[in-house]
C-alpha cells in the first residue's frame, strides 16, 4: 500500500463513525420489521470514482435469464431494467420501465404502458416489440429460475410501441412480482439471436444504468456507467445517471481475504462477511448492511428415492436437527433458525415452527419403525446396509454442512459430504445422483414453492403427484389475498407434514462497507442497487 493510501486509511479508521443503520427487507405479509436505507450520512452525492465490491465467487454466467444465482444477478441487476420494481419495505410492486400496469380479474392477462424515451445501450428504443422478443425468448429457455415464472405463457400482444398485454392460459397471480426480478430484465431484440454461451459472457444489451466493460473469469467484472441514463425505478433517490464512473466486482472466494481487502482499503464493499469477522466492521470507518433474504430458506433438499422414499426416514431428519444449536455454532448472534419452509421476510409467510421441533428420541423411534436399527458404531443398518446419505455440494463446502452432518450422526444417520465443482454439481443434480442437496432460492413471492415442489416442473426431488400440486396451483391462480394466503399455508403445511424438505435456518446477507461508500441499497431481491451509490475520499 502506498504512503498516501496508508494516510487515507488511517484518517478513515479514526473518523467519527456515522450512525449505523440496518439495511433489511420488509415485504408484505412479514411478521417482523426491518428498515432499508443507505446506512451512512455522507452528505450530497459526489459524482465520479470507482465502487469496488468483493464477491464470494465468479458468477460463471452473467445472463440473468439463464441463472438466478446471487453472484450473477448482483452484477446483471445494474445492466438490465425491469418493467416493475418491488419496494423492499412493503412488498408493493411499483413502476419502472412500465409507467402503469393492470391485471385482469382472473389474473390471466396483464396490460402495460411503457415510459417514453427509454433506450437500450445500443441506442434502440425500449418498446413493446422488445418486451415481446424478451419474453418469447425467455419462455423457451430451460424452466429453472425466471423461465419458470412464465409457465402457461400464451404470448405478448403488441398494441403499439408503448402498449402491450401479456397473456397466460391459466391464472398467474405471481407474474407482476416476477416482472421486478433481474431475470425479467428487458433486452434489446438483437440479443434474441445471440448464442446463449456468449450471453453468459455478458454479450447482451440492456437498458440499465451501467454497461459491461469487461469480464475476466476468475478475476473481475467491470461495469461503466451510461451517461445518458435517466429512467430509474420509482424507488431510486437518483433520477439520472449513476454517480460512480465504474463499478468493479472482484471475485474473492475466501471470506477472510474479502474482509482483509476491505480493511486495507482495496475494496469498499466485502459481501457475505463471516460472523468471526463482523465485529471489526462495527468500528469507526465501517458499517454492516444486514439483508434478510426472502424465499425458501436453506434446507436439506431430499431426493425421494432410496432410503428417503420412506416418509418415516424423512421425518426423522426433520426433527433430528437442533436448529438453534446449529445457528449458534455457525452464525452466532446473527443466526436465526428456520420456522417454516419460507423465510419470515417472504409475503404470506406464517410461523410453522411446531413442525420443526427438535426431538431426537422421536427421530430414533421413527427410524426404528422404518426398520433401521442401530449398528455397533451407532450408524443404523437395514438388510445389511448402512443408512448412508450422499450430500451433493457445489464446492466449497458451506460452514453449516459439517455441523448438520454431526447432528444427524447422533440419530444414527451417516452423511457423506460430496463437494464437487459447480458444473459437475448441476450435472449430478439433474441426473438425480444424490440423496441430499441444499437448494435455497431467493424470491419475495411464495410462488417460489411451485418452482421447487410442483411435480409438473423440473421435480428434482422426485416427489410423487399429490394434493400439494393442487395447493401450489391454487396459490398461483388466487385473485385475492385471503385465497392466496390459505393456499400458501396449506402448501407449506403439506410439505412439512410429509417432510418433503428439511428447513434449516434463515439466511441473512451481511455485507461490510467502508464509510467511503454511500447510499448502498438493496432491492426487493436483495441485490445491491448501484445507480444511487457514490464514493468519497
Amino acid at each position: 500500500m502506498t504512503p498516501v493510501r496508508r494516510r487515507h486509511l488511517r484518517r478513515r479508521l479514526f473518523r467519527q463513525a456515522a450512525a449505523t443503520a440496518v439495511l433489511g427487507l420488509l415485504v408484505a405479509g412479514c411478521s417482523s420489521e426491518a428498515s432499508v436505507g443507505s446506512g451512512d450520512a455522507g452528505g450530497p452525492p459526489e459524482p465520479g470514482g470507482t465502487l469496488t465490491i468483493a464477491l464470494p465467487s465468479d458468477p460463471t454466467c452473467l445472463d440473468p435469464q439463464q441463472t438466478g444465482q446471487l453472484a450473477s444477478t448482483e452484477i446483471s441487476r445494474s445492466l438490465v431494467d425491469t418493467l416493475t420494481d418491488q419496494d423492499p419495505r412493503t412488498g408493493k410492486i411499483v413502476p419502472w420501465l412500465a409507467e402503469s400496469f393492470t391485471a385482469s380479474p382472473d389474473t390471466k392477462s396483464f396490460s402495460f404502458v411503457l415510459r417514453e424515451g427509454v433506450t437500450f445501450s445500443d441506442g434502440t428504443p425500449v418498446d413493446s416489440a422488445a418486451v415481446k422478443a424478451t419474453f418469447d425468448k425467455l419462455v423457451g429457455l430451460p424452466s429453472t429460475g425466471a423461465p419458470a415464472y412464465l409457465k402457461g405463457y400464451t404470448g405478448t400482444t403488441v398494441t403499439d410501441a408503448r402498449h402491450f398485454t401479456v397473456g397466460f392460459g391459466s391464472p398467474n397471480a405471481q407474474f407482476l412480482q416476477a416482472t421486478s426480478i433481474p431475470g425479467f430484465g428487458i433486452l434489446s431484440p438483437a440479443t434474441a439471436n445471440t448464442p446463449l454461451a456468449d450471453r453468459c459472457r455478458g454479450q447482451y444489451v440492456g437498458s440499465g444504468p451501467f454497461v459491461l466493460d469487461h469480464y475476466t473469469p476468475d478475476q473481475e467484472v467491470v461495469l461503466r456507467k451510461r451517461p445518458d441514463y435517466k429512467w430509474p425505478s420509482q424507488l431510486s433517490p437518483n433520477t439520472g445517471a449513476a454517480y460512480v464512473d465504474e463499478a468493479k466486482f472482484l471475485f474473492v472466494p475466501e471470506a477472510g481475504a474479502r474482509s482483509g481487502a476491505l480493511s486495507s482499503g482495496q475494496v469498499q464493499v466485502a459481501e457475505q462477511v463471516q460472523p468471526t469477522d463482523q465485529d471489526q466492521f462495527r468500528q469507526p470507518g465501517f458499517r454492516l448492511l444486514d439483508i434478510p433474504t426472502p424465499g425458501v430458506v436453506p434446507p436439506l433438499s431430499l431426493n425421494h428415492v432410496g432410503p428417503l422414499a420412506d416418509e418415516k426416514v424423512r421425518k426423522a431428519l426433520l426433527i433430528g436437527i437442533d436448529r438453534q444449536e446449529l445457528v449458534n455454532t455457525v452464525f452466532g448472534s446473527t443466526g436465526k433458525p428456520a420456522t417454516s419452509v419460507l423465510a419470515a421476510s417472504t409475503p404470506y409467510y406464517t410461523d410453522q415452527s411446531t413442525y420443526l421441533r427438535y426431538d431426537p428420541a422421536q427421530a430414533g423411534a421413527l427410524l426404528d419403525a422404518a426398520g433401521w436399527v442401530q449398528g455397533p458404531d451407532g450408524i443404523r443398518i437395514k438388510d445389511g446396509k448402512r443408512l448412508t446419505l450422499n450430500w451433493l455440494i457445489p464446492a466449497p463446502t458451506p460452514p453449516a454442512n459439517e455441523p448438520v452432518q454431526q447432528q444427524l450422526r447422533k440419530i444414527g444417520v451417516e452423511v457423506r459430504l460430496n463437494p464437487v465443482a459447480p458444473p459437475k454439481y448441476v450435472e449430478q443434480q439433474q441426473k438425480g445422483q444424490f440423496d441430499l442437496t441444499a437448494v435455497a432460492v431467493t424470491r419475495a413471492d411464495p410462488d417460489i414453492l411451485r418452482n421447487l415442489f410442483f411435480t409438473g416442473g423440473a421435480n428434482l426431488w422426485h416427489l410423487p403427484p399429490s394434493q400439494l400440486d393442487g395447493f401450489l396451483t391454487q396459490q398461483a391462480g388466487a385473485n385475492n389475498e385471503q385465497a392466496r394466503q390459505e393456499a400458501v399455508t396449506k402448501a407449506v403445511q403439506w410439505i412439512l407434514e410429509h417432510a418433503d424438505t428439511v428447513p434449516l435456518y434463515e439466511t441473512t446477507l451481511i455485507h461490510a462497507v467502508s464509510d467511503d461508500a454511500h447510499d448502498l441499497r438493496a432491492d426487493g431481491s436483495t441485490r445491491l442497487a448501484l445507480q444511487s451509490a457514490w464514493v468519497s475520499g
